[in-house]
C-alpha cells in the first residue's frame, strides 16, 4: 500500500494479493474456515482518493458501475466502522478506480477497505494504534488486515491474523485474469478440509533461504482442484502456464480465483512470459512484482 498527502485530502495505492500458499485447516462453528496462507502484494493498485465531506456524510463514487457505492461495499463500512469506534463524526468523500479485478482471488475490495481505515486514520487525525486498525480490518472482512502488513505475510484463523514476513529479493510473476469469476463462498461450500493438512513450513523456508526454483516448487492452493470443477475451462489457463516451465518456477491459482499466476525465474522471464501468453485469448495478461 502506497499512501500519500494530495491536495485537500489523501491518495492511496491499494495493491492485489496473490496467495502462494493456501492450505484449508478446518470448518470452523461459524461456518468459516481455519486457513493458513502465505500472501504476497503486487504492484496491480486501485486507488482510492479521500476528501473531507461538508456534509458529514460517507459518500463514495467508483469508476466500475457494477460495483454497489453503498454499505454493501467495503470501502463504506470500513468507513463507517472507523467512525463509529472512535467516535468520530467527519465525513468523506472517497473516489474509487479500479485496476483489480473482481472474482479472481486477488483481494481487491478487501484491500480497498484497508486503503480506506489507512487514509481516513489519516484524513481525520485520529492517530489509530495499529493494533486497533488490525481489530476493524478484521471486523471488516478475513483478508483486510493482511494489506496492513504488506508486502508479504503469514495469515492465519479466516484470514485476519496476521504475522509478516520478510522479502530479501523482489519476486516477479505472470498474472492470467479469465474471463470467468469465482464466487468464494461456492468455492469453499464445496470443499472438504483434508483430515492431514500441510504445513506451511516449506514454503517459508523457499521464501526465506531459496530462489524463485525453490519457492516455485512450494507453490500450494488446496482451493484450486475444487475452482478447476467448477470452472473447467480453467483448465486450459493452468495448462498453458505449465507449459513455460522454461519461464517459469511454478504457477498457482490465487485464492478462490479465478485468477492465476506463474513466478517468473527473473523479470524478464516473467515479462516474456506474458508476451507468449497474451496472444493466446486466456484472459487479461500482465507482469506484476512482489518487491521488499
Amino acid at each position: 500500500m502506497i499512501v500519500r498527502s494530495i491536495a485537500g485530502g489523501v491518495e492511496v495505492l491499494a495493491p492485489a494479493k496473490l496467495n502462494l500458499y493456501l492450505e484449508v485447516l478446518k470448518r470452523r462453528p461459524d461456518d468459516y474456515h481455519d486457513i493458513e496462507s502465505l500472501m504476497a502484494a503486487v504492484d496491480l493498485f486501485d486507488v482510492l482518493t479521500v476528501r473531507d465531506e461538508a456534509s458529514g456524510a460517507i459518500v463514495l463514487e467508483c469508476d466500475d458501475p457494477s460495483l454497489p457505492v453503498d454499505g454493501r461495499n467495503l470501502v463504506v463500512k470500513a468507513a463507517e466502522l472507523l467512525r463509529v469506534l472512535t467516535g468520530c463524526t467527519s465525513g468523506a468523500r472517497i473516489s474509487l478506480k479500479k485496476a483489480i479485478p473482481a472474482q479472481a482471488g486477488l483481494g481487491g475490495g478487501s484491500s480497498d477497505a484497508a486503503a480506506t481505515l489507512t487514509a481516513l486514520d489519516r484524513l481525520w487525525n485520529l492517530g489509530t494504534s495499529p493494533g486497533r486498525l488490525d481489530a476493524m480490518a478484521g471486523e471488516i472482512g478475513s483478508d483486510v488486515a493482511f494489506f496492513l502488513h504488506a508486502p508479504a505475510a503469514v495469515c492465519r484463523g479466516r484470514g485476519e491474523l496476521v504475522e509478516a514476513v520478510s522479502l530479501s529479493v523482489p519476486l516477479h510473476f505472470v498474472l492470467i485474469v479469465p474471463p470467468v469469476g469465482l464466487s468464494t463462498v461456492d468455492v469453499y461450500r464445496r470443499l472438504r478440509p483434508p483430515e492431514n493438512p500441510r504445513t506451511i513450513g516449506p514454503v517459508l523456508d523457499a521464501l526465506a533461504h531459496g530462489g524463485p526454483v525453490e519457492l516455485g516448487r512450494s507453490l500450494f492452493n488446496r482451493l484450486q482442484p475444487v475452482a478447476e470443477t467448477l470452472r473447467p475451462e480453467l483448465i486450459g489457463v493452468r495448462d498453458a502456464l505449465a507449459s513455460l516451465d522454461s519461464l517459469l518456477c511454478g504457477s498457482l491459482m490465487s485464492g478462490s480465483g479465478s485468477a492465476y499466476f506463474g513466478l517468473g525465474r527473473d523479470s524478464a522471464a516473467a515479462d516474456r512470459a506474458a508476451d507468449v501468453l497474451k496472444p493466446l485469448g486466456l484472459g487479461w495478461v500482465r507482469a506484476v512484482t512482489c518487491g521488499p
